[in-house]
């Protein structure tokens, strides 16, 4: 379930990408006519329904990981602790960033060339194929993938490395917990097998000698 789940939540990073990706790159290269441009390139009511869907996507992406967080952070607060040596470090926050860049700059392009060779082909136009992400040999297109890419990994980094060091404290916690109660049961244990022994140490031995007949 939380694999799945990932996979959605990378997913929809990378629908949202792209639809910022694509605007930007339009607005750049058009500014303010780029409504009519949009217009003249297909992009109709269909991509307006699309965008506002991303767009909604994407806030319920950071909804839910505000929920999850505020979940976890009252949890560790219940169970009483704070900042510690297990905490997560900006280095762990550079891997989830690196991380998901690398993973989610291939893909908006992707969908970046998809989306735009399936626009090309619904008005009758030639393939460009890859050299959407360059045009005209400015690599414009391609710069604003990447950059937008990069900013959405950064909030999905931002969301992990709190989580991460949330779960942690919660588990150094319980760990700590868990040690503290089992001290008193160790020692009643060793305390009772104890007693255990010397009952049968005197239950064992002969009676005294002036006893015997």
């Amino acid at each position: 379930m939380a694999r799945s789940t990932a996979w959605l939540a990378r997913a929809g990073m990378a629908l949202v990408a792209l639809v910022l990706a694509h605007n930007l790159v339009f607005l750049a290269t058009y500014g303010p006519y780029v409504g009519e441009a949009l217009a003249q390139t297909g992009h109709d009511a269909a991509w307006t329904t699309a965008f506002a869907n991303a767009l909604g996507l994407g806030l319920a992406l950071v909804a839910a990981g505000i929920w999850q967080l505020r979940r976890l952070s009252r949890e560790a607060r219940a169970v009483g602790v704070g900042a510690g040596p297990r905490d997560a470090g900006m280095g762990t926050f550079a891997a989830h960033l690196g991380r998901l860049w690398l993973g989610l700059a291939p893909a908006t392009a992707l969908l970046f060339v998809a989306q735009e060779n399936l626009e090309h082909l619904a008005l009758g136009d030639d393939l460009p194929g890859l050299g959407v992400l360059v045009r005209h040999g400015s690599p414009l297109a391609a710069t604003v993938v990447a950059a937008v890419s990069l900013g959405v990994a950064l909030v999905g980094a931002l969301y992990r490395w709190r989580r991460d060091i949330l779960v942690a404290r919660i588990s150094a916690s319980r760990r700590a917990w868990l040690r503290v109660t089992a001290e008193p049961r160790r020692a009643r244990a060793t305390h009772r097998r104890a007693q255990l022994g010397l009952r049968g140490t005197v239950a064992g031995r002969a009676p005294p000698l002036e006893s015997r007949p």
